[in-house]
């Protein structure tokens, strides 16, 4: 199977959306080339700005032209993003509702090889907390697509974690059920475990369930690609019926969807043990992006086993 670029995918959803609707503008953070902003700067020089390694600008001018009636697509590196602009965005962005769209590409370990501060292992935390911010985290070119999509219909501020690597879809695009505020059920294995995910550890839990399936065990599997607001009945759903609840997510422990989920439960007062596969707070290792998957034991075969593990121990 050809594997699509959800970089490309972007750039290309992004184009066909602006043909249609004049008021997409699109804001570059010396991140045209890579991140996906390449056709619609050569398509529509005079809807394009670019601010080079200024994310604070970016954000601050993103504010003003909505303000006018634009729609403006912010597009950056995923820490500079949600990390050096934090003030602009929550200030700007959240609580003044003005219709941006923020676009983080490479989060979790997308730039796996370039060290700790091209790796954003807490930027859902930090845009959970935003204030009216709609919070999207796709996992293929597929959901890339939708999510862009969405995030222009909606009026108000989305942020998009785009992610770098290719990731195969776990079905055709018809054959799925994507929606805004709706987890995605993947796999409804009954009652032994239920997994949470998103992003592109979407595809790692799929392979997990079917390494699981040829072991005899059968596991829930049901993504998150929005994560605020959050498919709390679903998490409810399956939590309540499960002997165990797992979550994956390429992220730091603290505020992601673990985070999510315990506080969900808790709530809730559904009382089920919860298993949270993530990247370590502090994390440091560099190197190719599989290889940190299996390092940090957040890969589809390590996650088998580490479920297989905790099962094994009742």
């Amino acid at each position: 199977m050809c594997l699509r670029d959800p970089r490309k995918a972007f750039e290309a959803k992004l184009l066909e959306l602006g043909k249609d609707n004049e008021a997409i503008v699109a804001i570059s953070c010396d991140s045209a080339s890579g991140g996906g902003l390449g056709a619609f700067f050569q398509a529509y020089p005079n809807r394009s700005v670019e601010v080079g390694i200024s994310e604070q600008t970016a954000v601050g001018i993103s504010a003003a032209m909505a303000r006018q009636g634009f729609i403006p697509v912010v597009v950056a590196i995923d820490p500079f993003l949600t990390m050096r602009a934090y003030e602009q965005i929550r200030d700007d962005v959240g609580y003044m509702h003005t219709n941006v769209k923020l676009v983080a590409s490479g989060g979790g370990l997308a730039y796996s090889t370039l060290g700790s501060t091209h790796m954003a292992l807490e930027d859902v935390a930090l845009m959970r907390t935003v204030p009216n911010l709609v919070v999207l985290c796709p996992g293929d070119a597929d959901e890339v697509e939708f999510c862009l999509e969405e995030a222009i219909k909606i009026d108000g501020p989305v942020f998009i974690r785009m992610p770098r690597q290719a990731k195969e879809p776990p079905a055709k695009r018809t054959q799925r059920k994507l929606e805004l505020g709706r987890g995605e059920v993947l796999a409804d294995g009954g009652v032994a475990a239920a997994l949470f995910t998103y992003g592109p550890s979407t595809a790692e839990a799929v392979e997990a369930a079917e390494i699981l399936r040829e072991q005899g065990v059968s596991m829930s599997v049901i993504n998150f690609t929005t994560l605020k607001p959050l498919d709390e009945e679903l998490i409810r759903h399956y939590a309540s019926s499960a002997k165990k609840v797992f979550v994956l997510e390429e992220h730091a422990p603290n505020g992601g969807l673990g985070s999510a989920v315990a506080d969900v439960l808790a709530r809730s007062g559904i009382s089920v043990p919860l298993k949270v596969f993530c990247v370590p707070e502090g994390a440091k290792q560099t190197g190719p992006y599989e290889a940190l998957l299996n390092y940090y034991g957040i890969s589809g075969s390590a996650v088998a086993r580490r479920v297989m593990s905790v099962l094994s121990g009742d």
